[in-house]
This record gives structure tokens, C-alpha cells and sequence, in this order.
């Protein structure tokens, strides 16, 4: 007779980390996901999907895609392969930042290092701070926390102008590539106009086909970055006017009401396509609705109709382009500007996107960034990343990019 009772046998147990995601099976999720209060922004977040390991090919993509669109899912799946530790307070943040509230991203920081354990300890917390400090132009509330700072980790703090975030006027390195403005200039969109005059002496190529309207002043702005680039005979090549010329047109047609910033980004245009006999026209209109001088005929060295040539980038092609810049805001699951790092990345094994002059990206537009990168990682080609600031970077490690695709300047 046995002194002793054998033990109940165990159930297994699940393997840590894993748990059961409807329609898909078991999903491993990173460690450092938080479960702390994110309200609707919470439930997205714990809808993501496995990333594929770097070499492995998934088994929705087994048939050869000859087109690049397809890349692009209509409702992209989140790709999660970010072992970044990354605390619930900047993970609120950074998805508040992504939906155009950088107020309240900015109070939930500031709450976050004050009174949080975790985001105390978030270099990344902190940095993201200054970032929406010095894009609100609170160089009092920077400096406090610059204080805060170096007691909290016993090192210097990022200076006001060190920051890496877009501020117009920043020194920063020439770039060529792709640029694309979008949404509606004013005078809030000189930040991403900023980019064009960053071109240099490398080929790029000014996509203008979703800005979707204009003021005066952000007609000015981009008129004056364009004939700047134009006077320094810098290899730029505007693509898809096509749009934007007849909204120009017709508020030209309004005379003074239209704007003298719509007439100068006219006139500026049409110097681009080499249109000289619409150029004389106007620019004997504008003489006489503003009584001053027009600017004058000086054409660059590429310039020419806008026909399949200009739309193309007279001529260039995919091996020109050394880096792809995004600026303003990147919004949307197949963003424009995404479509164009997949069809330049036919050409190429390592691909370099700018993005110090971007203003925002959104959660979706973020998540299709990163299944782009992992399906570009599955054909052994590899995306870096460039002057991505803080709260972006935040927002990039949690739909899942690998910190290994950033890199530290763009050149």
C-alpha cells in the first residue's frame, strides 16, 4: 500500500505568449504590448497579426506578383515583429499623434513622465515629449523637461534645435528622390514644402498630384521653394500638374480675389512645363491686375511640356533615385506615396526613405509601411529608414517595424 497518493497530472499549458486570435489560429504577440487602458484605439491594436520571419515566405504570397499594386491590401493586417519595449503611456500617445491629436498625445506624455513608473524609465517617452514640444514651438516647456532630463538619466538632453524632428529652416542634408506634397497649402505646409529645397545636386522628382487645394500663402510658399530650386539649376522634375494647373487657372480668372500667391505658382508652373507663350500671356494679366513687375522668363534646363516625358520625370528612372522622401502627412491603407517605394524598389536591394520632413503618419498608412517591409524582406530587399522622429518612431515599432531599419541620416 502506497504511503503516498500520486499527484493529479497537470493539463498543459499553453506556451507563454501565445493566445487565440478568431480566423486566424494561434498568434504570438511581443512581450512588451500593454494591456493598460487605450479605449477604441486598444481594440485595433490587439487585432495584429504575426509578422514572417525575414526569409520565410508567407503562404498568401507563394504566386509570383507581377504587379506592385498588389503588394498593397486593401485593409492591410498588421505585421507585428517589434520586440521594442514600448510603455501602455507611449503607445497611447503615439496612436493619438497618428489620428491628428497632438495635444491630447502630448498632455498623456506629459502626465506619462511625471507620475508613470514605465514611461519614467522610456528614453523613447521622453524624446517623443520633446518632439511635440518643439514642433508647438514651447521652447519654455522644452527646456523644463531638458531639466527633468538629465536628472532622470544622468545625461545630457536633446538642445532645441538638435531635436530630430522637421522644423523649416533646419540645416539638414540634401536628398533626391521622390517628393510628394499633398493636402491643402497654406501657411502651415512649410514644413513639407521645406523638403523641395533640400534637392541639391541629386535627381528628384515633385509629385503634385494630391494637393487638393490652396490659400495665398501656401501658393507663395511653393512658388518661392520652386524658383529657388530653379535659379540653382538643381535636377528636379514636377510630375502630375495636371490637377493642380486648372485650380491655379481659375483662380487666376478671379483677378485680385484669386490670390497673388495662386498667380506666382501659376506663373512658376508654366516656366517648369516651358510654356512660354501661356507664360507672356499671364504675365502681362498679372502686370496690369497688380501693377508691378512679372517675374521673368527664365525657364530650367529640363523644362518642357507636360506630356508622358514630364510625367515620367523626363526621363528618369528608377536607378536615378537614391532615396524616396515623404513629407506633410501620409495618410490611408494604400497611401500614394507607399505604391511609389514599391515600384522603385523593383530596381534596387536596399531602398533609403527620407522622412525627416514628414509631418504625420497615420495608424493606417503605418501598418501598410510595415507589411510593405516585410513582403520587400521576403524578395531580400531591405528598407531603411531616415530622420524619422520620435513620436513617429513610436507609432512605426508599435504596428511592428524592427528598430534595425532605421538608420541615422539620410545621405
Amino acid at each position: 500500500m502506497a504511503l503516498f497518493s500520486k499527484p493529479p497530472a497537470k493539463k498543459p499549458e499553453p506556451p507563454k505568449g501565445e493566445r487565440k486570435v478568431r480566423g486566424i489560429g494561434t498568434a504570438t504577440r511581443p512581450a512588451s504590448t500593454r494591456h493598460g487602458a487605450h479605449g477604441a484605439a486598444k481594440s485595433r491594436h490587439d487585432k495584429r497579426t504575426p509578422a514572417h520571419k525575414p526569409g520565410t515566405q508567407p503562404a498568401s504570397s507563394q504566386r509570383a506578383r507581377d504587379n506592385v499594386i498588389e503588394w498593397l491590401p486593401a485593409q492591410p493586417v498588421l505585421e507585428t515583429t517589434s520586440a521594442t519595449p514600448m510603455c501602455g503611456v507611449l503607445e497611447n500617445a503615439a496612436l493619438l499623434f497618428a489620428s491628428g491629436q497632438a495635444g491630447l498625445a502630448r498632455v498623456r506624455l506629459e502626465d506619462g513622465v511625471a507620475n508613470d513608473p514605465e514611461a519614467l524609465k522610456s528614453d523613447l517617452a521622453w524624446l517623443a515629449l520633446f518632439d511635440l514640444l518643439q514642433r508647438a514651438g514651447d521652447r519654455s516647456g522644452f527646456d523644463q523637461l531638458a531639466l527633468r532630463y538629465v536628472v532622470n538619466f544622468e545625461q545630457s538632453a536633446p538642445g532645441w534645435e538638435t531635436v530630430d524632428i522637421p522644423v523649416p529652416g533646419k540645416r539638414t542634408a540634401p536628398i533626391g528622390g521622390y517628393i510628394a506634397l499633398s493636402g491643402e497649402l497654406s501657411a502651415a505646409s512649410a514644413m513639407q514644402i521645406e523638403g523641395v529645397k533640400r534637392i541639391g545636386a541629386k535627381q528628384a522628382r515633385l509629385d503634385l498630384s494630391t494637393i487638393t487645394g490652396f490659400d495665398s500663402a501656401g501658393a507663395r510658399l511653393l512658388a518661392d521653394a520652386l524658383g529657388t530650386v530653379r535659379r540653382q539649376r538643381a535636377p528636379l522634375s514636377l510630375e502630375r500638374v495636371e490637377r493642380l494647373r486648372p485650380l491655379l487657372e481659375k483662380a487666376v480668372r478671379e483677378g485680385r480675389r484669386g490670390g497673388e500667391g495662386a498667380w506666382l505658382l501659376l506663373l512658376e508652373l508654366l516656366q517648369w512645363q516651358g510654356d512660354q507663350a501661356a507664360f507672356d500671356d499671364r504675365a502681362v494679366e498679372y502686370a496690369v491686375t497688380f501693377e508691378m513687375s512679372p517675374p521673368s522668363w527664365e525657364p530650367p534646363a529640363s523644362a518642357g511640356p507636360a506630356g508622358p516625358a514630364a510625367q515620367a520625370g523626363n526621363g528618369s528612372t528608377a536607378e536615378d533615385l537614391d532615396a524616396i522622401a515623404w513629407s506633410g502627412e501620409v495618410t490611408g491603407a494604400s497611401p500614394r506615396a507607399l505604391t511609389t517605394v514599391l515600384e522603385v524598389a523593383q530596381s534596387r536591394t536596399t531602398m533609403l526613405l527620407d522622412l525627416a520632413n514628414l509631418e504625420r503618419i497615420d495608424f493606417a498608412a503605418a501598418a501598410a509601411l510595415v507589411n510593405a517591409v516585410n513582403r520587400l524582406a521576403t524578395q531580400r530587399k531591405t528598407l531603411q529608414i531616415a530622420g524619422a522622429t520620435a513620436i513617429v518612431r513610436a507609432l512605426l515599432f508599435l504596428v511592428g517595424l524592427p528598430p534595425a531599419h532605421f538608420v541615422k541620416n539620410a545621405v
